[in-house]
């Protein structure tokens, strides 16, 4: 299984984290797998997809199957707050994972979050002329490094030439949670938006797709797998206990449930899991 990560374009970076690419060599269907890896179920692989805030799934030379829905055309997934199985059905597997910020997706495609929240649509049942394009590019662009600019290209041309003032608002209070560590409450996360309570929950379930409580929990979690990735991508032994409060749990036992919840493993195995396949921890498990 081999993984490239790359980076959109510097403008779209607010609105797009990264795009990852993954290749699973030889048919999935045949590989041997090792004995107990949890990544293989009967033979077929299988590639966890951790909570997120909204991303687009591309599949080439596979039928896969997410949450009991099987397809092999781009896949559409909203906010979700549960790890998903993506399994090979059939082929072998190389597909592409573009990874929004919180509201990027609104921002750039115009999806309502809110009516997305815990889905899985393919692009023909959304039926967006937009994704279609996006998944001919994938289909017909052999390679990664050719493909993020000619998407980059795509989502430069849906950005609006005026400015978003909800997304600006939804950007202003992102960055307040993170500087806050989660330690802010969501009448707060309304003054930042200068937004009353109720208008400002309208617009952040739209834009983000959850509500502002479960963002912060969600928030969280990825800040600190990605503090333990960071520490080790150089070289530090990580203290979990140490990264776990300051990022707002309460001890390590709080940290074990929520990561059990969010990415169905403990701290500890999440840390064995990510190092040092990666050098950033995937939404895809490695």
């Amino acid at each position: 299984m081999r993984h490239l990560i790359l980076q959109p374009a510097e403008t779209l970076r607010p609105f797009i984290y990264r795009y990852v690419f993954v290749r699973a060599d030889g048919s999935t269907d045949t590989m041997t797998p090792p004995s107990g890896d949890p990544r293989f179920v009967n033979g077929k692989h299988v590639q966890p997809l951790l909570p997120n805030y909204g991303s687009l799934i591309f599949l080439r030379n596979a039928v896969v199957e997410i949450a009991g829905k099987q397809t092999g055309e781009l896949v559409l997934l909203g906010a979700n707050q549960t790890t998903l199985g993506l399994t090979t059905v059939s082929g072998w597997f190389e597909g592409m994972m573009i990874d929004f910020q919180p509201g990027g997706m609104h921002a750039l495609l115009g999806i309502d979050l809110q009516q997305l929240a815990g889905q899985v649509l393919t692009a023909t049942e959304y039926a967006d002329a937009g994704l279609k394009i996006c998944d001919r590019i994938f289909k017909d662009t052999p390679e990664a490094e050719e493909i993020a600019p000619l998407l980059d290209a795509f989502f430069l041309g849906r950005l609006s030439p005026k400015e978003d003032l909800n997304y600006t608002r939804i950007c202003r209070v992102v960055s307040a949670c993170d500087q806050a560590e989660g330690a802010i409450s969501a009448a707060e996360m309304a003054s930042e938006a200068c937004l009353g309570e109720r208008q400002f929950l309208r617009v952040f379930r739209r834009y983000v797709g959850i509500p502002p409580k479960q963002f912060i929990r969600l928030r969280r979690f990825h800040r600190t797998i990605q503090d333990m990735q960071s520490q080790a991508a150089q070289g530090k032994t990580i203290d979990l206990l140490a990264t776990v409060l300051k990022h707002g749990y309460y001890d390590l036992s709080h940290a074990a449930l929520e990561f059990q919840q969010l990415g169905c493993v403990s701290p500890g195995q999440f840390r064995m899991l990510g190092i040092p396949l990666t050098a950033d921890f995937s939404v895809f498990f490695a």
